[in-house]
This record gives C-alpha cells, sequence and structure tokens, in this order.
C-alpha cells in the first residue's frame, strides 16, 4: 500500500503542483533582469506599456528555427511597436551562446539574453523547446507556446498592438 501511495506522489501530486506554478494567460508576467550576449542590461520592467515577444532557447535547432521565425516578425512589425527578447535559458556560458549564434543562417534581429542561473527557466517553468511567450502592455502574459510559425505570431500580435 506504501508503495502505491508513494509512486501516486510521484507520478500525480507531483507534476500537478509543477504545472499549477506555472504562469498562465492572464497572470502577471514574472520579471527577470539578464545581460545580452553584447553585455547590455536588460530587465522585462523597462518594457512595461509595450508588447513584448519572448523565446526562451536552448543551443538546438528548433530554437534556431524560431529564432529565424522572430526575425520574420522584426521585418513585419516595427521595434518601436514590438519588443522582441530571445533568452538562452539552459545556462550555457556566453561564449557557447555565440558560438551557436554564429551558426545561424542570418543574424538575430533582437536583443539575445544570457540566463547563466536559469532564472527565467524555473520563474515560467519551461517544458518545451523552445518556448515562445507573449507579454501584454499591461505586463501580463497573454501567450505560451511551443514554437510558433512568424505569420501566426504577426497576425496575433497585431492584435495586440
Amino acid at each position: 500500500m506504501k508503495k502505491v501511495s508513494l509512486i501516486f506522489l510521484i507520478f500525480f501530486l507531483f507534476p500537478a503542483l509543477a504545472i499549477g506554478g506555472t504562469p498562465k494567460a492572464g497572470e502577471t508576467a514574472p520579471g527577470f533582469s539578464l545581460v545580452s550576449v553584447k553585455g547590455k542590461p536588460v530587465s522585462l520592467s523597462q518594457y512595461k506599456g509595450k508588447v513584448v515577444l519572448i523565446g526562451m532557447f536552448h543551443i538546438c535547432v528548433p530554437c534556431m528555427n524560431q529564432a529565424m521565425e522572430f526575425n520574420k516578425v522584426r521585418k513585419a512589425i516595427s521595434a518601436d511597436d514590438l519588443v522582441i527578447l530571445g533568452i538562452n535559458t539552459s545556462g550555457d556560458s556566453k561564449r557557447a551562446v555565440q558560438d551557436y549564434l554564429e551558426k545561424f543562417p542570418e543574424p538575430v534581429g533582437f536583443p539575445y539574453l544570457l540566463d547563466p542561473e536559469q532564472t527565467v527557466h524555473q520563474a515560467y517553468i519551461q517544458r518545451d523547446m523552445p518556448t515562445v511567450l507573449i507579454v501584454g502592455k499591461d505586463g501580463n502574459l497573454k501567450a505560451r507556446s511551443p514554437g510558433v510559425d512568424a505569420e501566426q505570431l504577426i497576425s496575433y500580435l497585431k492584435k495586440l498592438l
């Protein structure tokens, strides 16, 4: 009986608690302060009043592909209207991230942030690679999704601007 109870806790209760702590659409987006690969400090709070598109990335091909979709969004929507941020949420070194970015088919058109302590990964309880977040002008999380193509993002983002 104890074995069954332990299995229940491990497989059902603990994951439910983790999901319960995941920020959901409509809730305040957890803040963060990080540094870009170029050494510039960036905080989510500095963009209050703007729509912010965030990519939570690791060093992987799907994340590179999502970053290229973000480049398409950047070309379609002005930086005056939309902030785009990429975040390496796996705690990789600056050098490793720079080496990875150099392999992209084109340079990213947005700040790419380092998160050596994985604070964003923990605050948002990231499970998908990549994870796309959209924060509204009010600072609330509007959407959270695994990879999304540029066309869908542009359509959704224009409604928020």
